[in-house]
């Protein structure tokens, strides 16, 4: 093999490694009023925390068909199943997913929601006129106000958008996770689902953006 070969080789496998990367623009739609993910329920800290582990268990099946679930969180595989995808719980204490989140002892009380690696579609991001697929993973917060109230805050972990493909893996290309600021569009709307299942109709209906 001479250097000519050579050089013609390796040239060849930089236009083919850059010809099987991709990456566009990240639109934004118009989003002027914002949801607020906190809201006081009518619960005692300890009840509430441990109802909401229920809501959010693998084996109670709630999440499975939620009204308010598949409205938001419709997933980008199973979209023509028409199921949500499903969040699975953890606490401080049984860290499968969430070992580094509970690292910080200011989490010790808190619920971790992980998304298993499901992914839906945006309402807020979207590329060349579609939505982006995004994924996330979720903190809910608990503040006690008194021995009856309780407030909750749902806070968004790592939250990206799959923008185009990066090469190469151990089977070629595989897809490209770009950091996004949270929406609070995903936030309000477990938020939603809990008040849902406790029976608290206070909540304001969720804003989504402007599709124009």
């Amino acid at each position: 093999m001479n250097k000519f070969t050579v050089i013609i080789g390796i040239t060849f496998s930089l236009v083919s490694f850059a010809a099987c990367e991709s990456e566009y623009p990240i639109q934004k739609r118009v989003f002027p009023l914002k949801n607020i993910p906190k809201h006081v329920f009518n619960f005692p800290a300890d009840k509430l925390r441990d109802t909401i582990i229920t809501l959010f268990s693998l084996d109670n099946g709630k999440q499975y068909h939620d009204s308010v679930l598949i409205k938001i969180f419709y997933d980008a595989i199973l979209n023509d199943k028409n199921m949500p995808c499903t969040f699975s719980v953890e606490t401080s204490k049984d860290t499968i997913f969430s070992k580094k989140y509970f690292s910080n002892p200011k989490t010790a009380n808190d619920l971790f929601l992980c998304s298993l690696g499901s992914f839906w579609f945006s309402k807020y991001y979207y590329s060349k006129d579609q939505p982006l697929e995004f994924i996330s993973n979720f903190a809910i917060k608990f503040k006690k106000v008194d021995d009856s109230f309780t407030e909750v805050q749902i806070v968004a972990d790592d939250p990206q958008v799959i923008n185009g493909t990066k090469c190469c893996g151990f089977h070629g290309t595989y897809s490209k996770y770009t950091p996004v600021e949270p929406t609070l569009i995903e936030e309000y709307t477990l938020l939603q689902y809990i008040a849902s299942k406790l029976g608290d109709t206070t909540l304001s209906p969720i804003k989504v953006p402007i599709i124009k």
